[in-house]
């Protein structure tokens, strides 16, 4: 898994037995190989610039196989496998652009999502077989193409038989309800809106950081009414109702910059930007629930995972919000945070490898279900 966030690559193997509702499996290990400076500001270059040559993509979607095929074989070194000791590769992708609705594109509307690291070429390099290119399938049926994680949600989080939210904080927030009774009918998700992708952009712009560990810088700062008041006007996006998936389109430059020119314009500290930015994502969390989920359910649990789990600041925050209900890393439930995302695709990758339906059609809009993804194999 390669996020919205640029940071890295999630790395997880995980061993499955069946497959659909009944899934069982168990996390071996799992890393985060980083990428390196350069790397990161070329693929933050490709999102957020449209000045990009078709070559340029082309090469991109080479070189980002290449990197991660080495990623991979370092991981498997240092797992002490070997390459036929794996079945199968999930790969997600890096999301370059994703458009949900559709747009006027020659004389037809159109929408599309574009996720490079090509499969094939990852699949020869490593000579294990990989399923990518999730998110084509439900597009091309009417969906938003997202979010596609639910699946996983329903599969692992049905067993605890309670009203369970879980929280993804990566670059952008998302949500998944799911039903003490396990209704693959009453499973409800979308993106919320941003999570690390503007805090990180604002510790990157003001302190030259890569992103506020646990929340220390948040807590070292005040709250900003006028800026948070600023971000809801602004954040068309958090209050939209579902189907709806969102990313660095929405959130990038073109969000960030003014919303860091009102806070100059105001000679907010900087720490205080920070602060009023992290509790706007743990706002926009709770009132997307509020608004359209609690109307109908109501959670008896709230299970954050991502890197934004790790921000001691936003959990206090989320607490904050959601009051009597306690709200934990999904750490507690038996699943390892880091590698949340990493896990559900390589799920999604096994249910595709059995011809299996893992879209939910009442999240993302797609007209059917669909088996997602394209397989290659060596």
């Amino acid at each position: 898994m390669s996020g919205t966030s640029c940071d890295g690559l999630d790395i997880a193997l995980i061993e499955i037995e069946h497959s659909g509702r009944e899934t069982e499996f168990v996390f071996l290990g799992g890393r985060r190989y980083a990428y390196k400076g350069k790397q990161k500001s070329a693929l933050l270059h490709f999102m957020q610039n449209t000045n990009v040559s078709a070559k340029d993509f082309s090469q991109l979607n080479f070189y980002l196989s290449e990197i991660w095929a080495e990623m991979i074989k370092q991981f498997l070194s240092e797992m002490r496998l070997t390459a036929d000791q794996i079945d199968l590769i999930g790969s997600h992708g890096q999301t370059i652009w994703h458009q949900p609705e559709p747009e006027e594109f020659i004389d037809l509307p159109t929408r599309s999502t574009l996720q490079l690291g090509d499969p094939s070429v990852l699949a020869q390099l490593c000579a294990i077989p990989v399923v990518g290119d999730f998110r084509t399938a439900d597009m091309a049926l009417g969906g938003q193409g997202a979010p596609l994680i639910p699946y996983f949600d329903w599969v692992y989080f049905s067993r605890f038989k309670k009203n369970i939210l879980t929280v993804n904080l990566g670059g952008i927030a998302n949500v998944t309800f799911i039903s003490g009774d396990g209704a693959f009918n009453k499973l409800i998700a979308f993106d919320c809106g941003p999570a690390n992708m503007l805090m990180d952009q604002a510790m990157a712009e003001l302190f030259g950081k890569a992103y506020d560990k646990n929340g220390q810088t948040a807590r070292q700062g005040r709250f900003s009414e006028a800026l948070f008041r600023f971000l809801i006007d602004k954040d068309s996006f958090a209050r939209q109702k579902p189907p709806k998936s969102t990313g660095r389109e929405f959130y990038g430059s073109g969000f960030f910059n003014p919303l860091i020119r009102f806070a100059r314009n105001r000679n907010l500290a900087k720490a205080d930007i920070v602060t009023t930015l992290s509790r706007y994502t743990a706002f926009t969390v709770y009132e997307n629930y509020r608004q359209f989920i609690f109307p109908q359910y109501a959670v008896q649990e709230v299970a954050v995972g991502g890197g934004g789990a790790h921000n001691g600041f936003i959990m206090e925050t989320l607490q904050d919000y959601f009051k009597d209900v306690p709200v934990q890393k999904v750490g507690r439930l038996g699943l390892n945070e880091d590698f949340k995302e990493a896990i559900g695709f390589a799920l999604l990758a096994n249910e595709s490898w059995h011809g299996h339906f893992s879209n939910v059609p009442q999240i993302t809009g797609a007209g059917r279900p669909a088996v997602l993804g394209k397989i290659c194999l060596v």
